[in-house]
Parts: C-alpha cells; structure tokens; sequence
C-alpha cells in the first residue's frame, strides 16, 4: 500500500515537473498569437531558436510550425536566436480606393503584431479574414546583401496541391529561373511533386476539411520572386526559392529584344538601408469560389505613387499579332492595314489598337524603338486614330525598351500621343529584373503611359502601386493557338483552373475572343481557331480580369460575326464590384461582375457538358431581365452556334443553364 502511495506521488511530481518545463519552454520561447477580425484564424508566433509561426483556420491546423529567417553576408541570420525587444500590436479597418481593379473598393480590415528585434530587424504578422501575411523589415544602417530567405510552408500530412512547375525549373544553376511564367496546371499529392522542380507561385493546397490554402506574395519590389521547391527530407514542406543576384545582364537573341544574365553571384539581393521586404502570404478559403475573389495579393501592395490617375483609361483593344495581320503576315504590316485596324476599333467603341512587332526599324542585330518605320508615318497614325477615339499602344521588347534610353523613349512616344506600351520578353524575375519592371513602370507613368507587361513574372502588387499597368501576361493564353502549335496546351481544362490561382496575382492579360471555334479534340494544328464553344470566348472577356483586355481577332473575322463581337464590345474591363457565384477548380465557373447599374455574368465550363441552376440573390430588390448568348443545343458538335435572346429573371431569382462541352454563356442584366 505504502508502494502504491510512493509510485503516485512520484508520477505526480513527475507530471508537476513536465507541466513546469513545458511553461518555462512557453515563457522563454514567447509565443504570440494573433486572430483575424472574424476569429477563424488564428496565428501563433514562436520565437525560441529559430522564429516560427503556425496557422490554424476554425480551429483546424492549416500549417504546422514553420522557420522564416533571412541570411545576411556579415554573418547574421534573422530570424534565429532573435532577441525581442519589443511587440506592438496594430488593428486596421480602412477602405483602399481601387479603381482599375476588380472591384473599386477593398477592404483593409486585420489585426496585427510588429515584433521587434532589436536593432536590426522587425517582423511584421497580419491575420485577415481571408487570409495572412508576414515580412520582415529592415532597420539596418548601410549596405549590405541577402544571401537567402528561409519561407518554409510545413503542411501536417500529404495534402493535394494544383501547381505550376517551371519550365526549366528541374536544371542545374540559375538559367532554371528563366521563364515566361506561361505553363499549365498540375494535380498532385505533396509528396508527388517532383524534388527539387521550381514551382511558380500562385499555388494551391487542398488542407485540412478541404480548405483551400494559396501560397503567394505581394510588394515584391526591388528583390527577387519566389519560387516554391520540395526536398526528399521533407516531403510535406514547400520552401522558397529565389534566383540569384546576376551581376551581368547583356541583349540576346531576336533583334537584341531578350535579356542574357551572366556571372550568377553567391547572394539573391543588394540592399541599402531601411526597406521592407516581399509580404509572404497564405490566403484561406472555405471552398474553390471564395478564390476567386481574394484581394490579399492586391491589399498588400505599396499604395498607389500616381497622384492624379484622370489620365488612365482602361478598355478594350484590337490587337494585330495573333490573327498575323488580317493573315498577311510581314506583307500585311503597311499603313493601310493598321488603318484598317484603327477602323475597326472606331466601328466597335474599342479604346485602343496595340500595334505589335514590326513598327519599327531593324539594324543590324537589333531593334530600335527610338526609329519607326518612316513608311509607316506614325505620326500620321497617331492622328488618325485620335480624330477616330482610339488610342495607339506599341509593343516592344524589354532589352530594346529597357536599356539606357528607356526615358527618351517615353518622352517621345508621349509626346507624338501614343497612350502606352506593351513590353515582351522579360523572362527572369531576379532582383535586377524586377528593378527594370519597377523602371519601367515608374518612368512611364511620369509621361502618362499606359503598360502591359508580356513574357514576364505573375503580378505581385506592382499594378496598385503604379495603376498605369494595365495587365500581365504570366499566363497560358490564347496567343498559344496562333500559330496552330498546340502541344500540351488543354486550352479547356485551363480556363476553368488558372482564374482559381493564377488571377489571385492580379490582372491576366489571356486575349480571348476567337471567331473559329472548333469541337473538344478537333483543335489539332489548326491556326487562328479556339476549341470549346463561341459563348466560352465571350464569357472569358468576364471570368478574365484585365484593365486592357485585347480582341485576338481580325476585323474581318469580326464583320462576318457582328452580332459576337457586339456583344463583347459592351463588355467594360474594370468593375465596381466582383462576386464569384458558382464553381469548382477544374470544373466550371461562374462570375457576375458590376459597372454602374448593370451587372455582367459569365459562365465557362470544361469537357463535360452540364446542368446548373444559377442563383441571383445578390441582385437587390426590383424586376431584372438578362440579354445573354448561351451554348445552342448542338454546340457540342457545332461549337459557333448558340443562342442570343432576352430573358426575365426569375422572381425567385433561380435560373437553369446548359453548358455544352467546353462551352459558357455570357449575360448583361439590368433592371426593366
């Protein structure tokens, strides 16, 4: 008996002594924590040895404990062994003004912690409701770099993820960051992505109970992007991964309209001074739709540095690339023909024309932008398009765009009255990359330019800091069928996955609106066509955010399709409020989107045709009707066909709608 009293005493005290180790490993870690508006997620920050956070989401684990650092080349590493001295906890409730954006105003509603790690550094966590956020900010006095950043994502088992892999991201060395960031999705476990693959961010986990979990950034300026990779240690993690410093950046290639970047330093970014760093963000949604309009990307941004933004002007364009200049290739590119485009803008309301390779003067081994082709009389164009309502926007490349005389440029081309610029090739996303993107932004918008970023990294806030960017490609869109070369491009499966991902960035410059549409596996190496239905490429001018949305087609494919290209000339590229209704990555998708008092709904869908019953009770009170095309009954074999009519909404606001395979539909509602 007096054994039995003894052994318990013993295990009491013995559970006395873990609780007291277990609270002083507590007290000498520090843990913080920090909750969302809504109290659904929860941050817990640890900063023993190594600084960690972990997330939980309605009480559910969304990431396990997870090490962020940054590696300095004086020796320290912030982030380890960190000392705080102080934390200040921070809240916030505004309204940001966004009117080139997907919905005129957002919501910058968080709690927050600022920690302070002595003279060095800070760590800065935010929790929103659809999401949260965390850089580091420097208080470092001089210069110095940054040998690498340590973002690590530690998932609890082997969750599903739908990502994009790098192109070249399995190579040895740094030319595995080169990239036009255009590439399509993959469905695969944690544990299946291939080691050591460069994935591209956006990037999507399929967690805990289902809930989505996207991996992203924002305000990544003057730093490099990141990138995702697993390792075979650690088969449930995902790490960043970042291009080195390149301290070489010479023309190459096509008229000298690439960058080569040469003799890789040991180090990913100079620094100076004071600065804040990339936010790394992990944005939470409760299913596939609440995506959709996730603003974490946009709201984490550098305000706007444009004081005056009356002279940006958003529309759609006509644009002469992808349908090789009315078919007449190199022989097509005379003043006529580009008349003929301004024409055709003037004739639909278009607001611009964006004029693509081959206004300028070649010589020798590159192009100069500063020499148009004197045939061409630009100014005269210029003139033409003015006395019309359209203005004329000039593509280029960034090595020809970007050297020593991007300025001059600028001046010039203002001055002559073209609107902006649609700048190709950029392909890296290495610090000094992403110096010349912030360049170029800010020089153009100083001459009041519009820009359109082509060949280039996904968006990481830069447009809300600098509105005059219009759009980026970084996406896998229909410029891929121009020239018939499809491959492995699933134009179908695509359009119902990247707006889940890829539009979370920001804008995605896809330029929809194919005129030949061809039946689900009839594409082949058909040129100048789209696969999937004529109502899927109206309804992508809706389910597609872009301030500059770009008609892909010629104007005489238009004439002969007047009714189409009606209907998407009304279509406005800029909204005063977004609400995704119905959708499922992979599957289909449905968006309504507000200008003024009309309201404009579309809908695509994959390879299986489908039923679904939309719901329209966000509309408010009062009697609606809907003008919309929708897939006729054979579009699943005869993919031009379909439906114009004018409907009523239902007073139970319910309605039944048909999707053909790869189809959609496309509707205008106001009130009666």
């Amino acid at each position: 008996m007096g054994q039995i009293k003894v052994e318990e005493m013993t295990k009491k005290i013995f559970v006395l002594f873990s609780l007291i180790i277990y609270g002083a490993v507590l007290l000498a870690a520090h843990n913080y924590q920090v909750k969302s508006p809504d109290g659904r997620l929860l941050v817990t920050i640890s900063t023993d040895k190594q600084i960690t956070y972990s997330v939980k989401h309605d009480g559910l684990l969304m990431l396990l404990p997870s090490p962020i650092s940054m590696q300095l080349d004086n020796g320290q590493i912030w982030g380890k062994e960190a000392k705080i001295a102080k934390v200040k906890k921070v809240s916030n409730n505004n309204i940001i003004e966004s009117p080139f954006y997907q919905r005129k105003e957002v919501v910058d509603r968080y709690n927050g912690l600022i920690l302070n790690c002595g003279k060095e550094f800070e760590l800065e966590f935010r929790a929103y409701d659809e999401g949260m956020a965390y850089r580091f900010i420097s208080k470092y006095e001089g210069t110095y770099k940054i040998i690498n950043e340590q973002a690590d994502f530690r998932f609890d088992r082997d969750y599903r993820s739908h990502l994009a892999y790098a192109p070249r991201g399995g190579a040895d060395g740094n030319d595995r960051f080169n990239s036009s960031f255009e590439e399509m999705y993959t469905e695969t476990s944690l544990s299946g992505i291939a080691e050591n693959q460069l994935i591209m961010t956006p990037t999507l986990i399929v967690g805990n109970e289902g809930k989505k979990l996207c991996i992203a950034e924002s305000d990544v300026i003057s730093y490099p992007g990141m990138f995702l990779t697993r390792t075979e240690d650690y088969s449930n993690v995902l790490s960043g991964t970042y291009a080195s410093y390149p301290e070489k950046m010479a023309p190459r290639s096509w008229n000298d309209s690439f960058y080569k970047m040469e003799n890789y330093a040991d180090y990913i970014a100079k620094c100076d001074g004071v600065r804040t760093f990339p936010w790394r963000i992990l944005c939470i949604a409760d299913n596939d739709i609440e995506l959709l309009s996730n603003d974490m990307v946009y709201r984490l941004a550098s305000p706007s540095r444009i004081a005056d933004t009356a002279w940006i002007k958003p529309g759609l364009a006509t644009w002469d690339y992808w349908n090789n200049w009315e078919g007449q290739g190199e022989s097509g590119k005379t003043i006529d023909m580009y008349k003929r485009f301004i024409d055709f803008a003037a004739s639909q309301k278009l607001s611009y024309y964006v004029m693509d390779s081959g206004w300028a003067i070649y010589e020798g081994n590159g192009a100069s932008m500063t020499k148009p082709r004197p045939e061409l009389c630009l100014n005269e164009l210029v003139k033409y398009g003015e006395e019309r309502g359209v203005g004329l926007i000039l593509w280029g490349g960034s090595a020809n765009f970007a050297a020593d005389n991007m300025e001059e440029i600028c001046r010039y081309y203002a001055h002559m009255g073209i609107k902006g610029f649609k700048i190709d090739f950029w392909e890296y996303d290495n610090q000094r990359m992403m110096d010349l993107l912030f360049k170029a932004a800010e020089i153009t918008a100083k001459y009041k330019l519009l820009l359109i970023y082509h060949g280039c990294p996904k968006p990481v806030g830069l447009n809300r800091t600098f509105p005059n960017i219009m759009s980026y490609e970084a996406i896998k869109g229909l410029e891929y069928v121009s020239t018939g070369i499809v491959g492995a491009y699933d134009m179908i499966d695509y359009n119902v996955i990247f707006p889940f991902i890829r539009q979370i960035a920001g804008a995605s410059d896809y330029t929809p609106g194919a005129m030949k549409n061809l039946p689900i596996g009839k594409l082949g190496w058909a040129p100048k066509a789209s696969e999937g239905t004529r109502c899927q490429q109206i309804a992508l001018f809706i389910t597609t955010f872009s301030p500059i949305g770009s008609l892909c087609d010629s104007p005489t494919n238009y004439y002969a399709n007047k009714e189409s290209v009606d209907f998407i000339s009304r279509i406005p590229t800029t909204w005063d409020e977004t609400i995704p209704m119905h959708g499922m990555i992979g599957q289909y998708i449905v968006m309504a989107r507000q200008k003024g008092n009309k309201w404009f709904i579309g809908g695509v869908n994959n390879k299986q045709s489908r039923i679904i019953t939309l719901d329209f009770s966000f509309l408010p009170a009062g009697d609606y009707q809907m003008e919309w095309v929708c897939d006729a009954k054979d579009a699943d074999v005869n993919p031009e066909n379909y439906i114009k009519e004018i409907i009523n909404i239902p007073s139970n606001r319910k309605l039944v709608v048909k999707m053909a395979q790869g189809g959609g539909f496309a509707g205008i509602i106001q009130k009666k």
